[in-house]
């Protein structure tokens, strides 16, 4: 029996019709290798399959989103699932996610309210136990991936012992940082394609949440604020960033006297996730054969330049890493098609 017909067998099981009966229709997915279907035929509204493989984290999908609805967060509830088959019925939320409702809806209050969900995720802590922790090891993993798929494959750039000596001081900076944040539950890609705006009661739901970790504190809010896909300038992103600060602070998450420290922390692990990103979307591109993530790679080097212009002074690392990629990196980057179609 093929894939398609043994989904179509479950759900029919499920639904109590027969397979033929079962209309799936796919929709946009991820970068993941997971596959989504809205499910059409039925009595009454529309759900949605999600086929996920067994090398994605399919006990931790269902572990999670236990944990997220237990909490009061909106996310998909999950009327059924065969982890055997990595079939995965889902409430359907609809298409418009945070970035298509920022183009009619009020700004300020979309982002509070995804900050006032971050706030309760932060608290969460009923999974902590069974969650990876961001750790020193995972932290530079991330990082590796872009001297590897970014610099050497994507650029063919030869990195020599000294540019490897650059980045290294650079990755040794940017953890140490993200190792004196306080950690808490981190959903690891909170940003606007991941979050879904409800017409029915006007709300916001978390999707994409099966790589959580526990991990630092200014982790998420750097994914939403210094997002890949809707840039705002710096004063908007501090602003927001303050809500969500004081918000932390009136929950006991944070002290009082934290907030210069909180934007440091904000911004370097901000850094850390666009380098790694760097190597992601280029591997995406080169391994899995999807070229339209290296449109957002100029973003991505912006933030980059930016934070390591800010730093440049107070952590000299920062500095030596600007210096070099701007003399070494920038002009093999600004010949590629990719960047100068942006």
């Amino acid at each position: 029996m093929s894939e398609g017909q043994e989904q179509r067998k479950w759900l029919a099981e499920i639904l109590k019709c027969d397979a033929t009966d079962v209309a799936l229709q796919l929709i946009a997915g991820d970068a993941s290798p997971r596959k989504f279907y809205r499910v059409s035929g039925l009595t009454s509204g529309s759900l949605v399959l999600m086929v996920s493989p067994p090398t994605e984290n399919n006990e931790r999908f269902v572990l999670i989103q236990r944990a997220l609805e237990s909490a009061g967060v909106r996310v998909p509830s999950m009327p059924r699932a065969n982890l055997a088959l990595g079939c995965f019925l889902l409430e359907d939320l609809g298409d418009t996610t945070f970035s298509l409702a920022l183009e009619h809806c009020d700004v300020d209050v979309l982002y509070k309210e995804a900050l006032d969900s971050l706030v309760v995720i932060r608290g969460i802590r009923t999974v902590e136990s069974e969650l990876p922790h961001y750790d020193q090891k995972e932290l530079q993993r991330e990082l590796d991936v872009c001297p590897e798929w970014f610099f050497s494959r994507a650029l063919s750039l030869p990195l020599d012992e000294k540019a490897r000596s650059v980045f290294a001081e650079l990755s040794a900076c940017v953890i140490e940082a993200a190792s004196h944040q306080p950690q808490g539950f981190v959903h690891r890609d909170y940003h606007s394609r991941n979050l879904m705006a409800l017409a029915a009661d006007a709300s916001l739901a978390v999707i994409d949440f099966q790589d959580a970790i526990m991990g630092p504190v200014a982790y998420d809010a750097a994914s939403l604020l210094k997002d890949v896909y809707v840039v705002w300038p710096r004063e908007k992103q501090l602003a927001w960033l303050e809500y969500y600060w004081e918000r932390l602070v009136r929950e006991g998450q944070l002290d009082e006297g934290s907030w210069p420290q909180f934007i440091v922390w904000f911004d370097l692990i901000g850094l850390q996730r666009h380098v790694k990103i760097l190597g992601v979307f280029s591997r995406l591109w080169l391994r899995d054969d999807k070229p339209s993530y290296m449109r957002d790679i100029p973003v991505v080097i912006a933030y980059i330049r930016e934070a390591c212009h800010l730093y440049r002074e107070t952590h000299p690392p920062l500095g030596v890493f600007w210096g070099w990629f701007e003399d070494s990196v920038m002009p093999t980057v600004t010949r590629q098609d990719w960047y100068s179609a942006s």
